[in-house]
């Protein structure tokens, strides 16, 4: 009884390790974030997507500052204090609905990044990004103000718009979908790729109604500017490319083409999220990933329980010899006919034994046996 008991104990041990297994296959830390644009944000207001390509591209550059990081906040150094083997030409640089203010060091890095061939993307749509701008050599800026437009999808705050330039970056493209976009003041050097549709106005006093004094589209919203040896992309709508918004109409096949345009050709991509509003910090948590689908641990479950019925308990040690006692029954066996000196009631009473002998005899008697 001691010992059944033991197996019992040892069995839902077993039993237990296997389901700790399965339930939590592997724990990972996870970088988290619910800022608006950031990477690390896999809500419907965040670029992690975006960030995923960046990944599978392989030329996603970290810019995590350890020494200053901690569980409860990952600090990320700013895009000017890039080390390493980082060639503008070879390079592109994101910046995606900064909050915080850009400092001197900072448009300088931009300058020269530029000038020697790299590119940078400014999607903006509050104008913090202006800042940065003021540092270049260009007088393409952000409006900060709402765009509204008669041409929309539910409200006037999801703007759509048909109005490409042929370019790499609107191939394929036949409609998207905005929501509260700004407007690109651009220079003269720079080129309206996407413009809004001619029913669009800049809202002023944000009534929601088109008044007298508000400019009338069409507007730029996303400009492409060559600066030195680089190019400087500006847009005025940054949710274009946060995770939601990229199954809107044809705003999927944007994102690629805009992607592939900054990218193509580069070995590194920089994604800037050194300008997010500290309120809202990336975290490192701890997350505990399946690895296998609910089939595989149904026949791991399965092949535990066999691996401990063979090694601890007395059940296949039994199915072996009932199974060996059959064989040999079986083998013993010799068959009864009448070609090996039986008798024919030999033959019918060993075919039916609960015949009765007697009657037998007399029948075969009777018939002349």
């Amino acid at each position: 009884m001691i010992e059944q008991v033991r197996t019992a104990y040892r069995y839902l041990l077993v039993l237990g390790a296997g389901m700790i297994l399965l339930l939590f296959s592997v724990m990972i830390p996870v970088l988290s974030s619910d800022s608006d644009f950031s990477i690390y944000n896999t809500g419907w207001n965040g670029c992690s997507e975006l960030g995923k390509d960046t990944y599978s591209a392989g030329s996603f550059v970290p810019t995590i500052d350890l020494s200053a990081s901690s569980e409860e906040r990952v600090v990320h150094s700013s895009f000017s204090e890039t080390t390493g083997d980082i060639r503008p030409s070879r390079s592109s640089l994101l910046i995606i609905g900064p909050d915080l203010t850009f400092t001197r060091k900072e448009g300088e890095f931009a300058h020269d990044f530029l000038s020697n061939g790299g590119s940078l993307l400014l999607a903006d749509d509050f104008g913090t990004g202006n800042e940065l701008l003021s540092f270049l050599n260009t007088t393409t800026r952000i409006s900060g103000r709402t765009m509204l437009d008669l041409s929309y999808m539910k409200s006037s705050n999801f703007a759509v718009t048909t109005e490409f330039s042929e370019h790499e970056i609107t191939r394929n493209l036949t409609m998207l979908l905005m929501n509260m976009p700004s407007i690109v003041v651009p220079s003269s050097k720079a080129v309206a790729v996407i413009n809004s549709s001619r029913t669009s106005w800049l809202s002023l006093d944000k009534n929601g109604w088109w008044d007298p004094d508000e400019p009338q589209g069409p507007f730029p919203i996303l400009t492409v500017e060559r600066y030195g040896r680089g190019m400087l992309v500006v847009l005025s709508e940054p949710s274009l490319l946060i995770n939601q918004m990229r199954d809107e109409m044809d705003n999927g096949i944007f994102v690629r083409n805009l992607f592939r345009s900054l990218t193509e050709g580069k070995e590194n991509v920089m994604i800037d999220e050194s300008h997010r509003d500290l309120e809202n910090p990336v975290q490192l948590t701890n997350s505990f990933m399946s690895a296998f689908d609910p089939i595989q641990k149904i026949g791991i479950m399965i092949a535990l329980s066999i691996v401990f019925l063979v090694f601890n308990t007395a059940l296949p040690r039994k199915i072996i010899r009932s199974a060996r006692q059959l064989i040999d029954r079986f083998l013993s066996e010799e068959p009864v006919g009448p070609g090996d000196g039986s008798t024919p009631i030999q033959v019918v009473m060993g075919r039916h034994p609960d015949w009765d002998r007697k009657v037998l005899e007399r029948l075969i008697n009777d018939i002349g046996g």
